[in-house]
């Protein structure tokens, strides 16, 4: 049985206090709820239709938006529902602290590429040999950021260097795959 929005607006602020973001709260009930992405994320920050309408007026007074547009956006690509413009999702997605992309559904072809994103072909972490300043020795953190070798970072940083990601996701999406609410592949390389 598919949980009320009472419901998923409580469970919302419980993953918000255990440091949960947005997104990977959506993405969440995506997987197990079958729930659309723009309506994921309304319901991830606790908002009605109204109330988010009322917090685009706020932010972009000249192109004010009611409840049954965020209805419309929500409801497509069904019968009834309308495609949000380009700018439009670039605005959902500055109210939904989230990408654009994160805002549309459907299938994500990315995990057909075997290519890498966090270290190139030669398995160094910040790329090839370093960027901006990194130098040999130096550990790479979440973000890109390079730490000097002699920092503290556990397992002298290449086991926090191979969980570096950047898709801060990417652990959610990973432990989803295999069928787990809460894995984190730090434990799997470190632990």
């Amino acid at each position: 049985m598919a949980p009320t929005v009472a419901q998923l607006r409580a469970q919302s602020i419980e993953l918000r206090a255990l440091g949960w973001s947005y997104r990977r709260i959506a993405a969440h009930w995506r997987q197990a709820h079958g729930l659309g992405s723009r309506l994921a994320f309304r319901v991830a920050h606790g908002w009605t239709q109204e109330e988010a309408a009322r917090r685009w007026n706020d932010r972009w007074p000249a192109t004010p938006k009611t409840g049954k547009s965020f209805s419309y956006w929500e409801t497509w690509p069904a019968p009834g529902g309308r495609a949000p413009s380009p700018l439009t999702l670039a605005r959902l997605a500055e109210l939904y602290l989230c990408r654009p992309g994160d805002l549309l559904d459907g299938v994500d072809y990315g995990v057909l590429d075997p290519g890498r994103d966090a270290r190139d072909g030669e398995g160094n972490p910040c790329g090839r040999g370093g960027h901006d300043g990194c130098q040999a020795g130096d550990s790479c953190v979440a973000g890109g950021t390079c730490l000097p070798g002699d920092s503290h970072v556990p397992d002298g940083g290449a086991c926090w260097a191979a969980a570096c990601s950047p898709d801060p996701d990417f652990e959610l999406e990973l432990g989803l795959a295999f069928g787990q609410q809460f894995w984190y592949i730090t434990d799997a390389l470190c632990g």
